[in-house]
């Protein structure tokens, strides 16, 4: 048995298959099974309901690289574009270790760079991508 750990920091993502710009965060891969307690006699049995699967939620320095937010334009202008988001965790020989692959995702919020003067970090930008 395999009992190496990964390292979070290091992953890619890809959309419809081809690499997108380098993204220090994604948050979300998660899902969720819904319990149903239903009584019988004086005991109280468990059944899976509903299964609900979060959105993702990508981070990334704004660089020249407009594609995610173009995406996301695309679809306030009528054009539902639906694509396939890979999340791919790599050991540090740059080996894939595991995929997370969601289908038929559409970006459901964008949000841009918090600016100020005083600050002295990189503008970043966020975009959140539900699936399904």
């Amino acid at each position: 048995m395999n009992k190496e750990v990964f390292s979070s920091y290091y992953f890619l993502v890809e959309v419809d298959g081809l690499q997108s710009s380098r993204f220090f965060e994604c948050d979300g891969i998660e899902m969720e099974t819904e319990v149903i307690e239903v009584e019988e006699g004086a005991s109280i049995r468990k059944f899976p309901g509903k299964t609900k699967i979060k959105n993702i939620v990508l981070r990334k320095g704004i660089s020249k690289d407009n594609e995610l937010f173009h995406w996301y334009q695309s679809f306030l202008k009528g054009t539902f574009e639906k694509k396939t988001i890979s999340v791919i965790l790599m050991d540090f020989a740059h080996r894939e270790v595991q995929r997370y692959d969601f289908l038929k995702a559409f970006s459901c919020r964008w949000k841009g760079p918090r600016l100020d003067v005083q600050d002295n970090s990189f503008a970043t930008e966020m975009i959140e991508i539900a699936f399904g």
